[in-house]
């Protein structure tokens, strides 16, 4: 109910594009427009750490997450891209061992050279 103090949180979360989802289902439902998969690299091809040509994910997103504590609706702001469908980028980041989820936001990793992640969503 409006004016309720138990329900300034779900109202909060809502004005900034949560998605309401009753089955566990409807979330994978509403990531999934914007998931990308990495092709399979060739089984005879290895990674040289002098290899530097990897293109960086969503570089719009990771230009605005840095060694600060970044929260979310900073880096959907300073894109200029709505939140939802920057939640969904920034879990992908994270999953790929670009960015780590912080309290509070996010923050870069730096990722050593000499590690390559396959299949992962980017």
């Amino acid at each position: 109910p409006i004016g309720n103090p138990g329900s300034e949180g779900p109202h909060w979360l809502i004005k900034q594009g949560a998605i309401l989802v009753t089955e566990p289902e409807e979330i994978l439902e509403n990531l999934q427009f914007g998931l990308h998969w990495l092709p399979d690299a060739p089984e005879n091809s290895f990674y040289s750490p002098d290899q530097q040509d990897v293109a960086l994910p969503f570089p719009e997103l990771l230009a605005n997450v840095g060694d600060e504590v970044t929260p979310v609706d900073v880096v959907a702001e300073r894109a200029g891209q709505p939140v939802p469908e920057v939640v969904t980028q920034l879990l992908e980041l994270e999953l790929a061992g670009w960015i780590a989820a912080v309290p509070g936001g996010y923050v870069r990793l730096r990722r050593a050279c000499h590690v390559r992640r396959t299949n992962v969503f980017v």
